[in-house]
């Protein structure tokens, strides 16, 4: 089919007489084209149309309106048209399509929307935004944005959060109330849970805290409906513009989507707004009804039950309470600096918040009196005790370390039974007698405080004596004889063996 200026055109050269042969010429058309095109003009067609056959349905679409008006569907129609013998078989795609028609040209209404007035600080919106992920304390970490706006001045706050948490959420508004320095009169939200809790009987109710807070600063909580984000376009707008101002950029960091966050409210605010002509800084006034009360207390409030090894877990980190509340349940208080628990309305414990995961914050006074000392300080007053009988103990104990590749416990214990049931005196001369001979075995050392050998002189003319258990206990039993003879030596305070002939 020909267009309608080149239509109009073969009329006009066929009513000045000019021959079809040129006219095919000039419109560089095939003259069999031109035939067609002028016999529709002598029939008195006054532009081009195509002839069509009709649709098989034409002779039953009385009947197929009435069905569908009726409500029925295209199946059934489909199944009651194909009991008629005139019914064109296998076209129920194109009875489908028809019903369609029908119903959407007939039952669709266009949409039409209130346009909504906002009087100066009447109405203030927000709403979260997903933003982008970010590297965070060595992960790639999810974003938000928190953005309200008073609609009158189109003045927004905008910023950046790690989660949607309703200590963030009332953190967020208390923030835009104070830079803004206006409390609206209606508060609108959607379904946040942080703000309105789950319908129950055809009622939404709202979340505690958010219901105290707004009654703080005497704000009406407005939950609009639920999928009509036209009830706050406003912020929804708001939102839309901050992501695509933020699309394709990478941040290093969160505080770098902090920053940018930022600087993008600041250039908006102080922006003449297309709508209204004025920049938002110049309109927010007229938003302030009075002056603002004091800050409301934010905090996020938990039950939890004390584990056995008297720490709570909250959010992800465990934090002490005293030993006597194990196996309790406490309520703890959540805010942005501190962890407060409390057990029967009485402050138990206090913790700085951490805001990363799986770190542990003990206070070693709520143990009980022998589990105040953690191991290391248990390790570190013995090792004290020992080296504070003289000097000749701490020599004692380095050799100690010197000669063994760890030292166990146990030998620590030893030694501090041994300074128990001995003056330090006796100790410390023995420890004298012991590293004088290079003897670091506590064997050795109980034998020579026990026998008062540190009384002896240390030259060897008058120490023919037996030898002490340690020496004993490492002799070799695979290669002694009974006749085999062994020699003290005290200057040395160790054994020699005479050799025994090879096997």
């Amino acid at each position: 089919m020909i267009p309608l200026e080149l239509f109009e055109t073969i009329r006009l050269w066929r009513e000045l007489g000019v021959p079809r042969r040129e006219i095919a010429r000039r419109t560089q058309l095939d003259r069999k084209t031109v035939n067609r095109a002028i016999k529709k003009i002598e029939a008195g067609a006054t532009a081009p149309f195509r002839s069509s056959p009709g649709s098989k349905l034409a002779p039953f679409l009385e009947r197929i309106t009435e069905a569908v008006v009726a409500g029925r569907t295209a199946q059934s129609i489909y199944e009651e048209l194909s009991t008629d013998p005139s019914f064109p078989g296998s076209c129920y795609d194109l009875v489908k399509r028809t019903a369609r028609a029908i119903r959407e040209n007939g039952a669709k209404e266009p949409r039409v929307f209130e346009r909504l007035a906002h009087p100066p600080g009447a109405e203030a919106q927000f709403d979260f935004g997903e933003l982008v992920r970010v590297p965070h304390l060595g992960k790639e970490v999810r974003t938000w944005a928190f953005v309200m706006i008073w609609p009158h001045s189109r003045w927004r706050y905008e910023v950046a959060v790690l989660d949607q948490t309703v200590p963030t959420l009332l953190g967020c508004i208390q923030s835009a109330i104070i830079a803004s320095g206006c409390i609206p009169e209606r508060l609108s939200e959607d379904n946040l849970l942080s703000a309105v809790l789950h319908r129950q009987m055809g009622i939404r109710p709202y979340q505690r805290d958010f219901a105290n807070f707004c009654a703080h600063y005497g704000m009406m909580p407005n939950a609009v409906r639920p999928r009509t984000p036209t009830d706050k376009g406003a912020v929804e707008n708001s939102v839309g513009v901050l992501k695509k101002s933020l699309r394709g950029r990478k941040f290093g960091s969160f505080n770098e989507l902090h920053e940018a966050v930022g600087q993008h409210m600041a250039l908006y605010n102080d922006r003449e707004h297309s709508v209204t002509g004025r920049r938002p800084n110049d309109l927010l006034p007229l938003e302030r009804r009075g002056p603002l009360p004091d800050p409301y207390p934010l905090a996020l409030w938990a039950e939890c039950r004390v584990r056995n090894d008297i720490h709570v877990c909250v959010l992800k980190n465990f934090y002490s309470v005293p030993y006597t509340l194990a196996g309790k349940k406490v309520v703890v208080s959540i805010d942005d600096s501190w962890i407060l628990i409390y057990h029967d309305l009485e402050l138990v414990a206090r913790h700085e918040r951490c805001f990363e995961r799986g770190q542990t914050f003990t206070n070693r006074e709520h143990y009980p009196s022998h589990k105040r000392l953690s191991s290391q300080e248990i390790h570190a007053q013995r090792i004290a005790r020992i080296r504070g009988i003289g000097p000749a103990a701490g020599e004692f104990l380095a050799g100690l370390f010197r000669t063994r590749e760890y030292v166990h416990s146990d030998l620590y214990r030893m030694l501090l039974r041994l300074i128990e049931r001995h003056d330090a005196l006796s100790m410390e001369q023995a420890f004298q007698r012991a590293v004088h001979f290079g003897n670091y075995d506590i064997g050795s050392l109980q034998e020579i405080v026990e026998r008062r050998l540190f009384e002896l002189p240390w030259t060897s003319s008058n120490c023919h004596r037996q030898p002490c258990r340690a020496n004993l206990r490492s002799r070799d039993r695979s290669t002694s004889t009974p006749n085999s003879t062994e020699e003290y030596n005290a200057d040395s305070e160790t054994q020699t063996t005479a050799p025994r002939p090879r096997r």
